[in-house]
């Protein structure tokens, strides 16, 4: 059976999302893991997961590309919503 083992939330990078949920993102003291955990508005654990360090970077990486590409995509269109949103 699993153990549930609560992480320190001292040097936690918190990222506030819509509606009160929030992105936390902690490192672990004692191997090299990072966890990226979802919470809800009440602040109830709604998931996560649990990454080594290498593929931490991987996401960071896969995020970083996706936001430039989203940049690149946006900045030659005027974008507005149509008529009834």
């Amino acid at each position: 059976m699993s153990k549930v083992v609560p992480l320190h939330q001292i040097d936690s990078l918190v990222m506030p999302l819509a509606d009160g949920a929030t992105l936390r993102v902690t490192r672990f003291l004692e191997t090299p893991r990072v966890a990226v955990t979802l919470y809800g508005p009440e602040g109830g654990n709604v998931g996560g997961v649990i990454l080594q360090s290498n593929r931490a970077r991987l996401l960071a990486s896969w995020l970083e590309r996706m936001a430039d590409e989203s940049e690149a995509g946006w900045a030659g269109t005027s974008r507005r919503p149509s008529a009834g949103q």
